[in-house]
């Protein structure tokens, strides 16, 4: 079958990996963007480049690294169980984190919801590939012969 579980899971986790890959370029790449985006402004009395600096690190290389480690694991979910189990509870924890934010803060706007979603959705999806992935079989005679004299 074409697009079976094990195709699924592959295909969720890629696609899971490229989108935070890409949010971490953003952050890597365009800081100020990031925080236009998400409403940080420089305080008076800290230096612009310390959080660009931030910016750049938590939201740049923090998640390319995550993106980077989901997509590794995307050719074998089931074999990169564990990795797949922490990186689905990271988004799903900072989903919650987000949604306490709501409940103690108020309503984020469009832009909130959007990334809940996003969060949710991506660690759901990740948690959902580590637990439903079918085992990777290697089919009969692909193993290199052995010859004895």
């Amino acid at each position: 079958m074409l697009w079976s579980a094990s195709v699924n899971t592959r295909v969720i986790v890629a696609v899971v990996g490229a989108v935070t890959l890409l949010l971490g370029l953003g952050g890597l790449l365009r800081p100020e963007w990031v925080m236009n985006f998400v409403g940080y402004a420089v305080a008076s009395n800290a230096p612009a480049t310390l959080v660009r600096g931030e910016v750049r690190a938590v939201y740049g290389l923090l998640m390319i690294s995550a993106g980077v480690l989901t997509l590794l694991a995307a050719p074998a979910p089931r074999a990169n169980q564990g990795k797949l189990m922490l990186l689905g509870l990271l988004w799903v924890g900072t989903g919650c984190g987000r949604l306490f934010g709501v409940f103690a803060d108020g309503n984020p706007g469009v832009f909130g919801w959007l990334s809940l979603l996003l969060e949710l959705g991506g660690g759901t999806a990740l948690l959902y590939a580590a637990q439903f992935a079918e085992e990777t079989v290697t089919p009969a005679g692909s193993t290199a012969p052995t010859f004895t004299a």
